[in-house]
């Protein structure tokens, strides 16, 4: 079916004429003036881009624009007259990629090594919006403009969309896995697959609550806070219940040490450094303005860079934050001393994929060589494909040398000298857990923590508070003073491990204080910056903090060698 706009003369409103066409649509030639529509839409993509800055309604309203030019003119067309300009590239999962080339005029084909990543990044954004707006069009099609604009800041703007977009997608896999794409095994009912996940041997009783009906279902939401667990019921059907089901407990121990590593590696990494935005503005802003919540910001993603024999984890485009640094402690096939970092897309991609145990685990049921993972290694790039056992779907990780266009991250700089450590046994860790994470876990703003290390034990007094001290085997003696929101998304995370051994504390007067702990697996150092002394306001130190930026692209005949 085909839905065509037309605006009456003389009139503000806009109709619909939907026509309905069998057999397949033929390209039409565009006209002049379609030329000349396609024009102004690329003209004010650029002047909302570049000159007139970011304001949301602006973007709301070219965004509907845009995908009424598409529902007048047919994806098909719009496509083969964009591959008539030269617009070659297609990313085939996105019906409207070539669509969000031509209305942005980003070619992606034509795009150079330092700019493709982030023209593609763009385009894939815009493609998926356009999908989903057109996915949603009953919402919105008959608003008013200023309604539309409502609309979508309640969707969360246009990356909110693009993300509307991927759950859709996800789900629509998940129900056609459910229906049985294994002939071979009679497929569940979702009643099923309810009882198959209250049977887990993970499930936990509590006495009854007030409100739930005897016998009936249902889902939780659940936030640990310190000294109780704070629940709250969710009324749900057996069908959504069963969408969940691979996010149940599943004993991951006897899975391959690579799919256990890369699990842990991706799963601490997001909530140590979860992928956020900056404070940086898409576009200029102009002159006399102030970026405020008007402006679309740059993302502030969490940059995995491999190098040193580690990965090291921060944010993108952020001057102050926590660094996460894991050594693996098992052989991950390749090495780990040249300048990469991990590809975001496919980090994001596995993450999705392995967050539940249960769905992790059908990565890890017929390994190779020991290996959940196929290593591919082509120069400085590795590709390591994960391979589903239950639908015997892929998914890949890739490293890939630094270069990352305009995009910088941070590391530890390689001076850091700790002056004084202290190390906490498993027992004393379990204190400070039962103790202090009651503490660190309030709802409260964030204010300064001092960490006292001397004289037998490691002490932490809130703000103004009194001091809660903690045995440890401590060598030299410092004060140090970190930011409390850091503390805890740093205890948060290590803490969230299944440790051998205690925590070990290190200060470097400098400007870092580093938390390490150790799994089967690997060792996980969190570093977070202290605050400068004698100032009037909270100020992190950054003079431990080394600036990564992108590797210069490397010249064409090196270019074309490692191609051959």
């Amino acid at each position: 079916m085909r839905v065509t706009l037309n605006s009456p003369t003389n009139s503000g409103a806009s109709s619909l004429a939907i026509a309905v066409a069998s057999g397949p649509e033929v390209p039409k030639p565009f006209s002049p003036a379609d030329e000349a529509d396609l024009n102004k839409l690329q003209h004010r993509n650029s002047v909302a881009t570049r000159l007139e800055g970011n304001a949301v309604s602006r973007r709301a309203l070219l965004l509907r624009d845009q995908s009424r030019f598409i529902d007048k003119h047919g994806v098909v067309s719009i496509d083969a007259y964009a591959r008539q300009k030269g617009f070659e590239y297609e990313a085939t999962s996105l019906a409207y990629h070539v669509s969000a080339q031509l209305l942005l005029d980003m070619n992606v084909a034509a795009a150079s090594e330092a700019e493709k990543g982030t023209i593609q990044n763009e385009v894939s954004l815009l493609a998926r919006a356009l999908d989903e707006v057109a996915a949603r069009r009953s919402e919105h099609e008959h608003l008013s403009d200023e309604e539309f604009v409502s609309w979508y800041k309640a969707q969360g703007r246009i990356s909110g969309l693009a993300g509307k977009y991927r759950d859709r997608k996800r789900n629509a896999k998940v129900k056609a896995s459910a229906a049985g794409a294994d002939h071979k095994i009679a497929a569940q009912t979702d009643a099923q697959k309810v009882d198959a996940i209250f049977d887990n041997p993970a499930a936990v009783e509590i006495d009854m609550l007030p409100g739930i009906p005897t016998g009936s279902e249902g889902l939780f939401m659940y936030r640990q806070e310190g000294g109780k667990v704070r629940l709250i019921p969710l009324a749900s059907t057996p069908a959504k219940m069963a969408e969940l089901a691979g996010y149940a407990p599943c004993p991951l121990a006897n899975m391959p040490a690579d799919l256990r590593f890369y699990r842990e590696l991706l799963m601490t990494g997001a909530v140590i450094v979860p992928d956020e935005m900056s404070d940086i503005p898409i576009e200029d802003v102009p002159e006399g303005d102030v970026a405020n919540d008007s402006y679309d910001m740059l993302p502030a993603y969490a940059m995995y860079l491999v190098e040193r024999n580690r990965f090291s984890i921060a944010h993108a485009r952020r001057d102050d934050g926590l660094v996460l640094e894991v050594v693996p402690s098992i052989d991950l096939g390749y090495s780990m001393n040249g300048e990469c970092f991990i590809d975001n897309l496919t980090r994001r991609r596995l993450a999705e994929r392995l967050l539940g145990e249960a769905d992790a685990a059908q990565f890890g049921l017929a390994p190779t060589d020991g290996c959940a993972a196929l290593l591919n290694i082509a120069g400085q790039t590795k590709m390591l494909t994960f391979t589903n056992n239950a639908d015997g779907k892929t998914v890949n990780l890739i490293v890939k040398p630094r270069r990352m266009g305009a995009i910088w991250t941070y590391r530890v700089h390689p001076v850091f000298a700790p002056v004084a450590s202290a190390t906490m046994s498993v027992e004393a860790v379990t204190a400070f857990d039962d103790a202090y994470m009651k503490v660190l876990t309030k709802n409260q703003k964030d204010r300064p923590v001092s960490v006292t290390i001397g004289r037998g034990r490691i002490s932490f007094a809130n703000d103004k508070a009194a001091a809660a001290p903690f045995d440890a085997e401590v060598q030299g003696s410092a004060k140090v003073q970190v930011m409390l929101h850091d503390l805890r998304r740093a205890m948060v995370g290590l803490l969230g491990l299944s440790p051998q051994g205690g925590l070990t504390w290190r200060a470097d007067a400098n400007g870092l204080l580093l938390i390490e702990a150790a799994t089967d697996v690997a060792t996980y150092r969190v570093f977070i910056q202290t605050l400068e002394p004698n100032r009037d306001q909270p100020t992190r130190s950054r003079a431990m903090r080394e600036r990564v930026e992108s590797l210069p692209q490397p010249e064409a005949p090196a270019a074309v060698a490692e191609a051959a």
